[in-house]
């Protein structure tokens, strides 16, 4: 693989890893402007949760995980960013996202296999590839 070609790879998982921060934005808000309409329209959950407070509980969850699901996508973006720059913190991270991706896809094995596919793809490119090691130096 010469250096273009590495380049175009390094680009592509970037490429992901803003689509995967703005599908997360995206879950985010809905999670947070969401949650109160999801809960009215689940009137059981409404009545087994009645003596721990209700739906109230219930979109107090959904608004704490928007928030966490922002803050996550706000960290994935500047992740993805930094990697199109080429800066070696951000292929670091990438690498451990990808180890996390692959440890979720054998966890959810066979259904993961696809997760698996794609993490291990780059996981390879980005912590055993000599051409897309160069490009972070």
């Amino acid at each position: 693989m010469d250096k273009s070609t590495a380049e175009l790879w390094v680009k592509i998982i970037a490429i992901m890893g803003f689509i995967g921060a703005a599908l997360g934005l995206i879950g985010g808000l809905m999670m947070l402007f969401g949650g109160t309409f999801i809960t009215s329209l689940m009137p059981t959950f409404d009545q087994s949760l009645e003596s721990i407070g209700g739906a109230a509980v219930l979109t107090a969850v959904f608004v704490i995980s928007g928030i966490l699901a922002i803050a996550l996508s706000i960290f994935a973006f500047i992740v993805a960013l930094n990697l199109w720059k080429h800066k070696n913190w951000a292929r670091i991270v990438e690498i451990v996202f990808a180890v996390l991706g692959i440890v979720s896809g054998i966890t959810t094995f066979p259904w993961g296999i696809v997760n698996l596919i794609i993490n291990g793809g780059i996981l390879y490119l980005l912590a055993f590839n000599k051409n897309v090691i160069k490009l972070f130096k």
